[in-house]
């Protein structure tokens, strides 16, 4: 994981798991696409972008929109039953799944589709004020904004929400853990 911080523009954050490449290219470590960039070129998934000699991403604290759904909706079993969660996503996605009822949001090219800004303790805190016990990543793969993911999850959980990930598990070992 490669963590350097380099000052980002706004709406970019640094992103972890990724490496150079002898060939100056630089190559995304978070899902098995192996995305090797140069200068300004972005991932399969759109969102991950080379600015420099960094990884950033580009839509840290940028949601697609936010949705208060019954726990029911999501894919699991006995959690919270009868309860709410505040669902969320980004633009891009790194499938390509030919079913995809969010096809306008996870391929989209567009980054005036992220509409709603939220850092990650906002994103708790409406939670909790809106009485939701849990937060889903969703609507796209969360894998792809893993830092926002993983900062909102923490957010939550120190608020006592839990989180979801709505996700196909697209990812590498180490990122994975």
């Amino acid at each position: 994981m490669n963590t350097e911080n380099a000052e980002q523009p706004e709406g970019q954050h640094p992103a972890y798991y990724w490496h150079r490449l002898e060939d100056g290219r630089i190559q995304c470590d978070l899902c098995p696409r192996d995305c090797r960039l140069n200068d300004g070129q972005r991932g399969a998934c759109f969102v991950r972008q080379r600015v420099g000699d960094e990884m950033v991403l580009t839509t840290y604290g940028r949601s697609s929109g936010f949705c208060v759904d019954p726990i029911e909706k999501k894919p699991l079993n006995h959690f919270y039953p009868g309860s709410s969660v505040l669902s969320f996503g980004t633009a891009g996605c790194n499938l390509a799944c030919k079913f995809c009822q969010n096809w306008d949001i996870s391929k989209s090219r567009e980054m005036d589709r992220l509409q709603d800004q939220a850092s990650p303790a906002a994103i708790a805190q409406t939670a909790q004020s809106l009485g939701c016990k849990s937060v889903a990543f969703t609507y796209n793969d969360p894998i792809i904004f893993a830092e926002y993911a993983m900062d909102t999850a923490d957010a939550c959980h120190a608020q006592g929400i839990q989180t979801v990930a709505v996700t196909a598990g697209y990812v590498h070992a180490e990122a994975r853990r």
